[in-house]
C-alpha cells in the first residue's frame, strides 16, 4: 500500500515508526504516574484486539503492578480486590 501511495505522491511522508499519536502517549504516561502513586492493580477497559490497551496493561505489569484488560465489568474478578483487603 505504502508503495502505491509512494509512486502517486512521490513527495509523501510517513511519521516515524516509532512514532505513537498523543493520546496513546498520554495514557501510558498516566498510567506510569498512577503506578508511582503507589497503585497495586491496574485495571484497563479496552478490547483484546487493542494493540494501545494491551500496551497499557504491560507497562503497568513492566513497573511490578498488575494489570488485567477487559472488555466489560462483568469481566471484573472480585478477587483482585479480596486479595488486597486482608
Amino acid at each position: 500500500m505504502i508503495d502505491a501511495l509512494r509512486k502517486r505522491f512521490p513527495k509523501l511522508t510517513t511519521p516515524p515508526k516509532d512514532d505513537i499519536c498523543y493520546a496513546t502517549q498520554n495514557r501510558q504516561d498516566a498510567v506510569k504516574a498512577l503506578v508511582n502513586e503507589g497503585i497495586d492493580l491496574l485495571l484497563v477497559v479496552g478490547s483484546q484486539n487493542s494493540s494501545n490497551s494491551l500496551r497499557l496493561c504491560e507497562v503497568a505489569q513492566a513497573l511490578g503492578v498488575e494489570a488485567h484488560l477487559i472488555d466489560r465489568a462483568a469481566e471484573i474478578d472480585e478477587a483482585c480486590f479480596t486479595r488486597r483487603i486482608k
